[in-house]
């Protein structure tokens, strides 16, 4: 009799405890959230004086990545409109107040590479680069121009989370004047009123960010530091994702786009952002 109590006090406690486990495994197997979809890489070969990269490309969140084979520096703009509108407008002419530029990958030099990430609607759009040649005229007057359609996509990504929001102004960026050495994802957003650009430079050891704008108004000699990414021009409202590797050393961020009323450039209104990384 015992033994047969202990038996049935064994399989009821055994009952219990396989009942408790199925109670638990349902919580132990809660489905986890799966990771956002990383954004779509579009890679772009820039040259002396085109693009090659893909005729389409779905809409949705998009890092264009740019490898510059040529000899000068290079950047590649997006601008929400198609290749033969964009090539009967006036370069010396204001924009249409309609036209959205969406930034893009700025500036790489020969050899180097650079990126961005934005929200791509849906579109055709015209990619061109506004960096002069040596005799003055954007390469985009050289040829450097290439269109590109958006098709409706079905992407889930997102864009990747900064850890620092750069906000770009009538004539000024919003960025600390001293960052920590390391990676970082910056969001640059255009808070207007006109279109501005931030071209990030590493200056050489010595160098200043005057003789750097100095240089770039002849592109003759070896410059006084290199680019290293930034986002390309940009009207009101639109925003760029961009990561970079600083090293300790000295940095500026600069805008090129000419102003609307004088038409000099930015940096002439005092759009040179100083900063030192430690």
């Amino acid at each position: 009799m015992r033994s047969f109590v202990s038996s049935r006090l064994a399989l009821a406690v055994a009952g219990i405890a396989a009942l408790a486990c199925a109670k638990e495994k349902p919580a132990e197997q809660a489905a986890v959230p799966a990771p956002p979809a990383a954004p779509n890489v579009v890679h772009v070969e820039a040259a002396d004086y085109s693009f090659k990269v893909a005729d389409t490309v779905p809409s949705g969140v998009t890092t264009f990545h740019m490898m510059n084979g040529g000899k000068e520096v290079h950047q590649m703009v997006l601008i929400k409109a198609p290749m033969a509108a964009m090539q009967k407008m006036d370069p010396n002419a204001p924009p249409p107040a309609d036209l959205v530029v969406a930034g893009g990958p700025n500036a790489a030099a020969p050899g180097g590479t650079a990126e961005a990430t934005l929200d791509l609607a849906p579109g055709e759009y015209t990619m061109v680069c506004f960096v002069p040649a040596p005799d003055g005229k954007p390469h985009m007057m050289h040829g450097m121009m290439k269109g590109l359609t958006v098709t409706q996509g079905s992407s889930t990504a997102v864009l990747p989370t900064p850890d620092m929001t750069v906000k770009l102004t009538d004539y000024a960026y919003a960025i600390p004047d001293t960052l920590a050495a390391g990676h970082h994802v910056i969001k640059f957003e255009n808070d207007g009123p006109q279109q501005h650009e931030a071209v990030f430079v590493k200056l050489d050891a010595g160098k200043t960010a005057e003789e750097f704008l100095k240089w770039a108004e002849k592109l003759q000699g070896p410059p006084p530091g290199a680019p290293i990414n930034g986002a390309g021009p940009m009207t009101v409202g639109q925003s760029n994702t961009v990561q970079v590797d600083l090293v300790p050393g000295n940095y500026a961020l600069m805008c090129f786009v000419g102003d609307t009323k004088d038409h000099k450039p930015h940096f002439m209104h005092g759009m040179v952002k100083k900063i030192t990384v430690k």
